[in-house]
């Protein structure tokens, strides 16, 4: 069947909608998956493959909510055989730590920091540091145990067509945050040391804003593909 275009229909068409429409905005809450006819979505927890750890729960909650804000899309966690499709996400990253969180600013001891160290020579601290990782997901209709084995083992990443699966994309994902130092409360004569303090939640508190970020670009991901 041909589809004919009447441009010179247009102009009044806008018209009219623009005078009977003004101020309307189109509703991006809706289930965007719905033309295929998926409206239940479980989300097992993700796979880390990365050299952050404890990262799979943070981010595998925060997907979650972003897809409650869709209505007409359920959402449930873990495994469920009765869902219309399953979200498979994997964290991923490079092999060695020092390659995954780096230091970007540093600063030489001086001040407390130097009459904190002692007779150490005086060196150089991180107080910023960036890290980077990838979400890879995977929306898949129905899979058997056998199709979601494939796609979550190392030769997944090689599956690019496959007639079940809705979605697939990687989203790059970096942060940072900075470190904070203070001096020790005693020194010798010998030796000084510098205290890193509370930089574990920090760096905890940045991950969580990363997954954040990370869920509002899914959405963006998903509204973009469908």
């Amino acid at each position: 069947m041909k589809v004919r275009f009447f441009y010179h229909s247009i102009p009044l068409l806008a018209l009219i909608l623009l005078s009977n429409c003004s101020g309307y905005h189109f509703n991006t809450n809706n289930n965007p998956l719905i033309g295929y006819d998926i409206k239940t979505i479980s989300v097992p927890m993700f796979i880390n493959r990365s050299v952050l750890p404890q990262l799979a729960a943070p981010m595998t909650r925060e997907i979650i909510l972003a897809l409650n804000d869709y209505s007409g899309l359920k959402v449930v966690s873990g495994d469920n055989e009765n869902a219309d499709a399953v979200l498979i996400g994997i964290l991923e990253s490079k092999d060695h730590y020092n390659e995954v969180v780096t230091t970007t600013q540093s600063l030489f001891t001086e001040k407390e920091i130097a009459t904190s160290i002692g007779s150490r020579s005086p060196f150089y601290y991180p107080i910023q540091t960036t890290y980077n990782f990838s979400l890879r997901v995977i929306l898949i209709r129905r899979p058997s145990a056998s199709e979601l084995a494939l796609l979550t083992s190392d030769l997944g990443a090689m599956v690019k067509v496959h007639p079940k699966i809705v979605l697939e994309d990687s989203i790059d994902l970096s942060g940072n945050f900075a470190r904070v130092a203070s001096p020790t409360s005693a020194t010798s004569s010998m030796s000084g040391e510098v205290n890193f303090v509370k930089n574990k939640g920090i760096f905890d508190k940045s991950l969580q804003d990363t997954c954040y970020q990370a869920a509002q670009t899914f959405k963006q991901v998903v509204l973009n593909a469908f």
